[in-house]
């Protein structure tokens, strides 16, 4: 009788395969991981952008943000000269507000917009902070394919990567 010794080239072969398998599942886990911590990110730094926008509307209540345009005509209206402020009417701190927001957006990639909030009567704004290829829009709106929530009932659309905030 022969007695083998050692491993033969078959073992050998299909070990490598198993090996190999392995580690391309593990780089596909990390790579994974690696895009869901940016999307978390991302939908941190919405959060704030979101929150920071909505604080800034529940100071200068008298105002509707959404019905305000974003002009650099007006964003220096509301600023200190030589320590004294500008008189700066409620109009002109909501539009330099969202002057603010516009150019924190725009640094991060993001996009964002302020429309009554879906599905209530009481006439509250939402603010809508979203990044990609979404568009910080109700379904309702032209560009539907990218929009971040439904129109009938408010509900975040599959794949959307957007925020949407409740400003009181």
């Amino acid at each position: 009788m022969n007695y083998q010794k050692g491993v033969g080239l078959t073992e050998v072969i299909v070990a490598m395969f198993l090996l190999g398998g392995a580690v391309l599942g593990y780089a596909f886990l990390q790579f994974k991981s690696l895009e869901m911590s940016e999307q978390a990110l991302k939908k941190v730094e919405a959060m704030n952008i979101a929150r920071n926008l909505g604080e800034r509307m529940f100071v200068n209540k008298d105002i509707k943000y959404q019905d305000i345009t974003i002009s650099s005509a007006n964003q220096n209206n509301c600023i200190f000269v030589d320590t004294t402020l500008n008189t700066c009417s409620s109009q002109n701190l909501a539009a330099k507000d969202l002057a603010d927001i516009n150019r924190i957006t725009s640094n991060k990639g993001m996009s964002f917009d302020i429309h009554p909030c879906p599905g209530t009567q009481n006439g509250r704004q939402c603010i809508y902070v979203a990044w990609d290829e979404t568009q910080p829009i109700p379904e309702d709106d032209d560009e539907a394919d990218n929009a971040c929530t439904e129109s009938d009932v408010f509900r975040y659309k599959a794949n959307a990567h957007c925020v949407v905030v409740e400003a009181f």
